[in-house]
């Protein structure tokens, strides 16, 4: 009897380790980095002093002690269950003036007033579409009901 216990429990945790997959979790997105907007990168221009495009783009996420006259901006998202996004951008300064830029490149058909600058934030939620539930949601739906997702 004990070997038959101990065969049972074994192939259940065989079952419930191999259908991990299949149970819905919820993964969260990861950003990190330095957030710059097209406006943001906009402002900038080769000329600028250090404090200015500091003033513009914050720190940079890499500032490295041995090469002081380069600032590296990296935004990495990693979407819970989609791939990463990244976005980088090197500056180069040349006697304390940006000399050059690398990576995102500022919109030259983008106005050059500084009154036409703001920042905005938007967010856009889109309703995942409803999905059929596989033949493991059906099962536990049947003993705990349907799970609903709430609002925040």
């Amino acid at each position: 009897m004990k070997k038959l216990l101990i065969i049972i429990v074994s192939i259940f945790a065989l079952l419930v380790t191999a259908c991990s997959n299949l149970i819905p979790a919820y993964k969260i997105d990861i950003q990190q980095g330095n957030i710059l907007t097209q406006d943001d990168v906009n402002q900038i221009h080769t000329g600028m002093s250090k404090r200015q495009v500091h003033f513009i783009l914050g720190t940079p996420a890499i500032r490295d002690p041995f090469h002081q006259q380069r600032w590296d901006y990296v935004y990495t998202l990693k979407k819970g269950w989609g791939k990463t996004q990244e976005k980088q951008m090197t500056l180069y300064f040349e006697n304390d003036a940006l000399a050059d830029i690398k990576g995102m490149e500022p919109d030259p058909t983008a106005s050059k007033d500084p009154a036409q600058y703001h920042k905005t934030t938007v967010m856009v939620v889109h309703p995942e579409p409803k999905k059929n539930p596989n033949w493991l949601q059906k099962i536990w739906n049947s003993f705990f009901g349907p799970q609903e997702e709430d609002d925040i």
